[in-house]
């Protein structure tokens, strides 16, 4: 007998599908619903296929055509989840490897986290991970955990005879290994920033087992409102009205909704093995939401107090689409200047990546009063022949970025010129590689350039090792003696405002001026300090609305 079953879907089928789920508009809604019943029916050739397909849902999720699409790839998404269950379980060897690492339902992660995340997993997600090696480099864990330990357990971990994967079975019994690892370095005698230190150079592997959780990429979904409706794709952007866009006020979720959007970013990082500082310690306090149009939201992530770097802070972010995470990244504002980074997962590139990368620096232009951003040459291509090839350099071109050495700009600017004349024109491979010896920056409005906090922190080492003479100790008091001069005001004696006065002391030491500021400009300087210890998005606003300290910086780092 003949089957009339509809042939499995493979991959260039799914290629083709997407070619017909990303045009929009009108006449295209009859052909994506048959599209769509067809795929439906079909089962999968491969786990190729299966994973591409299950992409493509995400993509469907995110850029519904009609509510019913929306509703539709949700059920998709569902039946895929059963097919990667399958192969999880009964499938060939092959395809069970082809799910690993890949962060979908019935796949597993396995990454060396960091404590901070190590811990969210045993508290928020109790079972899905497992503790699977200690690498015991470049720290042995007997070394790392012995003040923690009972004192015979000490002896028995320092005596040479258990590695770290040994002391772990021999100290955890029949408990959560992971679970006891963690209790154990929080149970250290020391600063959490040491904590994480330690654990992080003891090596310890972690695998997420995701199975049908809310967890991995199949069913995490971060804030989400009524399902926006794509028309068209918005492939063309202009930039200067794009961040001139208002930036809505951070809507006010109660602190269990601000909660579940913290677990949402670190979930979508954790299950690509990913993490970031940012994303590891921050808290609900210290995160922000913003509808940004179209569908898109834009969590905003600090540090958490003490976390927090003494000058700038890395706020990272995460994108969601109709709730499906989208893209991530982070960015350093400090004084007017930013450092910025973005990633768009694949399942979403090729689509409104330019539009969502302008909706990030929109965001960030507004929260934190940024005038000029900065991109690194690892985000074009820095040591990857790919991010080169791919055209990534170009990208942040068209938007307005140029490189901030005159002779890498030039040779850009030729090349422009060339692809300008014949649009054919690929600039050789050697010429992309020269590009990244230089950041790119977009001046958002005209100016001196803010001031670079790499360059204050060298300054004030070098004003430290000068005054010290070998005694660091000495040459921080009396800079804090002279910052108490300046600012006619004591400073705290412990605490995280003081923690914040040592960082800035040997800067303010080398600021005479600010002796001959107004009082309240000098009372100004102090509630910034006072602002980094509690709040970091309170510290971005009140140090830019300080014209005179900002002003001061700029002198500064120009030397």
């Amino acid at each position: 007998m003949t089957s009339n079953a509809p042939a499995p879907l493979r991959a260039e089928a799914v290629r083709a599908l997407r070619a017909t789920l990303s045009r929009f508009g009108r006449g295209t809604l009859m052909l994506r619903r048959a599209a769509l019943d067809d795929a439906s029916r079909r089962g999968f050739a491969d786990a190729r296929a299966l994973l591409d397909y299950h992409d493509l849902m995400l993509f469907v999720r995110a850029h519904p055509a009609t509510p019913r699409e929306y509703a539709r790839a949700g059920g998709e998404l569902a039946r895929v989840a059963g097919a990667l269950r399958a192969v999880a379980e009964r499938g060939r060897a092959g395809e069970r490897r082809a799910l690993a690492q890949t962060g979908v339902a019935w796949s597993e992660v396995k990454a060396c986290f960091g404590l901070p995340i190590a811990r969210w997993l045993v508290v928020r997600h109790p079972g899905a991970a497992r503790l699977d090696a200690i690498d015991d480099h470049p720290l042995p864990l007997a070394e790392a955990i012995a003040p923690a330990l009972p004192p015979l357990q000490s002896d028995v971990a320092g005596g040479g005879s258990l590695d770290g994967d040994g002391i772990v079975a021999a100290f955890a019994g029949t408990g959560d290994r992971l679970a006891w690892l963690v209790r154990t370095f929080d149970a250290l005698p020391a600063s959490g920033a040491v904590r994480e230190r330690l654990f992080e150079a003891t090596g310890a592997w972690t695998t997420i087992a995701l199975r049908g959780s809310s967890l991995s990429r199949t069913f995490l979904r971060g804030p989400a409102h009524a399902p926006f409706v794509v028309r068209r794709l918005e492939r063309e952007v202009d930039l200067a009205a794009a961040l001139l866009a208002p930036l809505p006020r951070a809507t006010p979720p109660s602190p269990a909704k601000r909660a579940a959007i913290v677990d949402a970013s670190r979930g979508t990082l954790a299950v690509l093995g990913r993490e970031t500082d940012a994303m590891s310690t921050t808290t609900a306090r210290d995160t922000e939401l913003h509808r940004l149009g179209r569908g898109v939201s834009i969590a905003l992530h600090a540090p958490a107090a003490g976390r927090r770097g003494a000058l700038d802070a890395h706020v990272g972010f995460v994108l969601y689409r109709n709730g499906v995470p989208v893209a991530y990244g982070g960015g350093w504002p400090f004084a007017g200047g930013c450092r910025i980074g973005v990633n768009v997962f694949p399942a979403f590139r090729g689509g409104e990546s330019a539009w969502l990368f302008a909706q990030v620096l929109r965001a960030y232009r507004q929260r934190f009063g940024v005038t000029r951003f900065v991109v690194e040459p690892s985000q074009y291509g820095e040591g990857s022949r790919e991010g080169l090839v791919s055209g990534a350099f170009w990208f942040y071109w068209r938007l307005g970025f140029r490189p901030v050495v005159a002779r890498i700009r030039a040779l850009a600017e030729r090349e422009a010129a060339m692809l300008a004349d014949d649009p054919r024109h690929r600039a050789p491979i050697a010429v992309l590689r020269r590009f990244t010896a230089s950041d790119l920056a977009l001046d958002v409005v005209p100016g001196p350039a803010p001031p670079d906090p790499v360059v204050l922190a060298e300054r004030a080492s070098a004003w430290l090792a000068k005054r010290g003479r070998g005694d660091p100790a000495r040459a921080e008091r009396e800079a804090i003696a002279v910052a108490e001069r300046l600012l006619g005001r004591a400073a705290p004696r412990a605490g995280a405002v003081h923690e914040a006065w040592r960082a800035w002391a040997p800067l303010l030491a080398q600021c005479d001026a600010i002796a001959r500021w107004p009082d309240a400009a000098r009372a100004g300087v102090a509630a910034v300090l006072a602002a980094k210890a509690r709040d970091e998005f309170a510290y971005q606003r009140r140090l830019l609305g300080h014209t005179r300290l900002c002003a001061a910086l700029r002198d500064l780092a120009r030397g």
